[in-house]
């Protein structure tokens, strides 16, 4: 027995003692960068404000571009931070992409920035935007001392990516607002016949305009119902489109007991190709189909 215990104390001094060696050996060691220049950064959050435009219209410099800036309270003390600046990254149709300060000099947190498409262009040496194109809008913090933490440079990309984790004002932290080119959007192209392939089959329909963001398709469900009427609500801010939960036919497949064909989507403008894309539930009173694609076609 006492044996035993002898060993066992011999086990604990040796764990002990290589424990000890390992934290010595740790901490003695070279850091590969020298840790007295390490600088500690400020991470600003940078979102799309609300009911601002979120795509670019090829050819168009006018519209509502406006983002909002903020500290996390996570980032905690940031009396280091000196200023902002509001950081434009800007990809062309070929794939290079640039950088240029838009706005300088931001003390006040938190802040909504109103943005000049055509004088962020006329940095860039263009008029307007360009379908292919791709503009970014990320920022830097500028230290007391003098140091710029950039949100964004062409060897290491966008800044603060390890942060989305973070939790700000009930969504995650944002680095960037990204704003896509996009072909203007006319929803009076998008009046008249036009194609459905969807649940049902591949077949004529018609959209008739009834406000500045929304369209009804007519004929949904190849028109055996009367009823069958499809609304769509438009973000034209965002190219997106909503539909609440509709019923388009109400005998669905009466010999097999189905009722109220009831559809609810969400989903995209593409005004280039002229189409309306959507994607959700498809429901009858007995059940659900599950998620279904609807794709609507002005070229055909």
């Amino acid at each position: 027995m006492m044996k035993t215990k002898t060993n066992m104390r011999y086990i604990q001094l040796f764990i002990a003692t290589a424990f000890w060696t390992l934290l010595t050996v740790s901490c003695d060691r070279d850091l590969p960068y020298p840790i007295d220049e390490v600088k500690k950064g400020v991470v600003i959050d940078i979102v799309r404000a609300p009911d601002s435009d979120g795509v670019l219209s090829a050819g168009v410099t006018d519209g509502d571009y406006k983002v909002s800036v903020s500290i996390p309270k996570q980032q905690g003390d940031y009396s280091m931070l000196d200023y902002a600046q509001l950081l434009c990254v800007f990809t062309d149709v070929d794939g290079k992409t640039t950088s240029k300060v838009i706005v300088d000099n931001i003390k006040e947190f938190p802040k909504d920035i109103s943005i000049d498409i055509a004088s962020v262009y006329q940095q860039f040496g263009k008029e307007a935007p360009t379908l292919g194109e791709i503009v970014y809008f990320t920022t830097n913090a500028v230290l007391k001392d003098g140091y710029t933490v950039y949100g964004w440079t062409e060897y290491s990309d966008f800044n603060n990516k390890l942060f989305t984790g973070w939790e700000v004002d009930g969504r995650a932290y944002s680095y960037n607002v990204r704003y896509p080119v996009a072909c203007q959007l006319v929803l009076e192209e998008f009046v008249g016949p036009v194609v459905l392939n969807d649940f049902y089959d591949e077949y004529r329909a018609e959209i008739v305009k009834t406000s500045d963001t929304e369209l009804e398709i007519h004929g949904v469900a190849e028109g055996e119902d009367p009823d069958g009427i499809l609304k769509l609500t438009i973000d034209t801010s965002t190219h997106t489109v909503k539909v609440a939960k509709q019923i388009v036919a109400h005998g669905f497949v009466p010999w097999i007991g189905y009722n109220n064909l009831a559809y609810q989507a969400t989903g995209t403008i593409d005004a280039c190709k002229g189409t309306i894309t959507l994607n959700g539930p498809l429901t009858v009173d007995e059940g659900s189909f599950g998620d279904q694609q609807m794709i609507i076609s002005t070229n055909y």
